[in-house]
């Protein structure tokens, strides 16, 4: 954001037709009740600070929060690259909650107090602040909406959407030791990391920033001062890098840039305002701020973002200036002041580290097919495979590692030989990295429960795999697994005759052995084989 005060405000109430979403999201408000606004500049962390459900994202109706789907998110600053710096109030390079001096004359330079939590709008010097549409709540809703920046309603229940405010400092850029650092659009300045953890996993949140940029203008002592062409001017943004995972523009305003992990601002020349200011009463147009909306592609606990500063190659002078106007010296702090939000759908709110687990067993000979699969997998850790033989004392017969992070399906088998009782129970033991651990479902298998009548052959096959169903009318599911227990094909069958045949099609199945899993969908009894295609 500019380095001046902006303020955004928007009166009236807004009713929004035709787009409306009844998805629910968990947003940060401006009024959580769980953290207190309080102005920097200050380095500690941020929080944590509870996100509410948004009953209605178009009009922004919180409330808390309740039972498992409690909420925090907390930031921090951490990897600091410039530390001990020599101004006042201020002395690293990245800090919450500060605003630069506008003083006048002497030679401190200092940074003054700013909101460290406000309106995602709040922008310094008024207008000029980001608006609604370059924002989205959450992916589900139309690109957009659901979120309120900062805007003034009649109707007292609506609230806009809070933001914690950073400020990444340009003048030690200009006061590094050696002179000022390289000063154009091709060159940026690493200053630290903003991570931002919450509670609990979540499944692709997203995170929303308000002006990426600013700039420092004077005009030389002498000059007419209402005469633009007289002034000079540098410009720079704080750019993002996302470690570890993309992110997907959901919204924004034209310079809000998103490629892969990197957040950047494709202003020509990088400025305060997040839209134009003319007709506003400023001498100059102050648009060059990048603001909007990004989806981290992936479920996550804690985002890392690297900060970056930027310069810009139209700048009359690097990063800040001992300058003059109007026949006073003057010597502010120069920095470029942003928001940060973030918010979810509701159903993407994770509780546990594997969810979407069914065990089931199969009897194969006298050995059992055990297969499982996991829809999310977050700090898992591994299966361990329990088995009895009355339902109620359990003992360890295997371990399996888990993938540890998934987002997508990810299918298990493993193979108990030699069943030797009557009836085997199973269980998983699913441990999170953490040590925590959940059970999965039981599975039976009994020795008198394969269905009877089924045969495979040929037994290598090459292109064609034939079942003979003898006696053994009904309706059936048949399933071919692949060695890591993944369904490649299924096939649903009903038989009718005495003797009947199901032909399986190697097709585009490639070389090796496979399991076919044969269920009566009546009364759930299974046949299972390993069987080979061959060239």
């Amino acid at each position: 954001m500019s380095t001046k005060i902006k303020i955004y405000l928007i009166a009236g109430l807004l009713f929004m037709t035709g787009a409306a979403s009844h998805a629910q999201t968990a947003e940060l408000a401006t009024t959580s009740g769980s953290f207190a606004p309080g102005s920097g500049p200050v380095t500690s962390s941020q929080g944590p600070i509870s996100l509410m459900r948004d009953n209605n994202p178009l009009l922004n109706v919180f409330t808390p929060l309740t039972g498992s789907n409690v909420t925090t998110v907390t930031m921090a600053l951490s990897n600091q690259q410039y530390t001990g710096l020599p101004y006042s109030n201020i002395s690293t390079g990245l800090v919450f909650g500060a605003q630069p001096t506008t003083a006048t004359g002497g030679t401190t330079q200092q940074v003054d107090p700013g909101n460290i939590y406000a309106k995602l709008g709040d922008f310094l010097v008024s207008p000029g602040g980001p608006t609604d549409n370059f924002y989205t709540a959450a992916s589900p809703l139309s690109a957009g909406t659901g979120i309120v920046t900062g805007a003034t309603f009649v109707f007292p229940t609506v609230e806009p959407n809070g933001a914690a405010f950073l400020f990444t400092n340009a003048q030690w850029q200009f006061n590094i030791p050696g002179g000022p650092s390289v000063h154009n659009s091709t060159t940026r300045y690493y200053y630290g990391d903003l991570v931002i953890t919450f509670n609990r996993f979540i499944a692709n949140p997203v995170i929303h920033f308000a002006g990426l940029g600013g700039s420092y203008r004077y005009c030389p002592a002498g000059l007419d001062p209402t005469n633009t062409a007289n002034w000079l001017s540098t410009f720079f943004s704080t750019e993002l890098d996302i470690v570890g995972f993309t992110g997907t523009k959901l919204s924004g305003n034209t310079y809000f840039t998103v490629s892969g992990s990197s957040i950047t601002n494709n202003a020509a020349t990088p400025n305060g305002a997040s839209v134009s200011t003319v007709g506003s009463g400023t001498l100059f147009d102050e648009i060059g701020a990048a603001s909007g909306s990004v989806r981290i592609n992936a479920a996550v606990k804690t985002i890392t973002l690297k900060v970056y500063l930027r310069g810009c190659t139209t700048s009359n002078f690097p990063w800040s200036a001992l300058g003059s106007a109007s026949g006073g010296t003057r010597n502010p702090l120069t920095g470029d002041i942003w928001g940060v939000s973030v918010s979810s759908e509701l159903s993407q709110l994770i509780t546990l580290p594997v969810t979407g687990t069914t065990l089931t067993a199969a009897l194969n000979g006298n050995d059992v097919s055990l297969n499982w699969k996991t829809v999310t997998e977050l700090n898992s850790k591994q299966f361990e495979i329990e088995r009895s033989t009355d339902g109620i004392n359990y003992t360890q017969i295997g371990v399996k590692a888990a993938a540890g992070y998934s987002t997508a399906p990810v299918y298990y088998y493993f193979s108990d030989p030699g069943m030797t009782a009557n009836a085997y129970y199973y269980r998983l033991k699913m441990v999170d990295l953490d040590g925590k651990y959940t059970y999965s479902n039981v599975a039976i298998v009994r020795k008198t429960s394969g269905i009877k009548g089924i045969k495979a052959f040929p037994n290598p096959a090459t292109d064609n795999l034939n079942l003979e169903f003898s006696n053994a009318k009904g309706d059936y599911v048949i399933s071919v697994l692949n060695q890591s227990g993944q369904e490649v094909r299924s096939i649903k069958a009903t038989i009718k005759s005495s003797v009947e045949y199901v032909n399986i099609e190697k097709g585009s199945l490639a070389t090796g052995m496979y399991i076919i899993n044969v269920r009566n969908i009546n009364n759930g009894e299974t046949f299972v084989e390993r069987v080979i295609f061959q060239k």
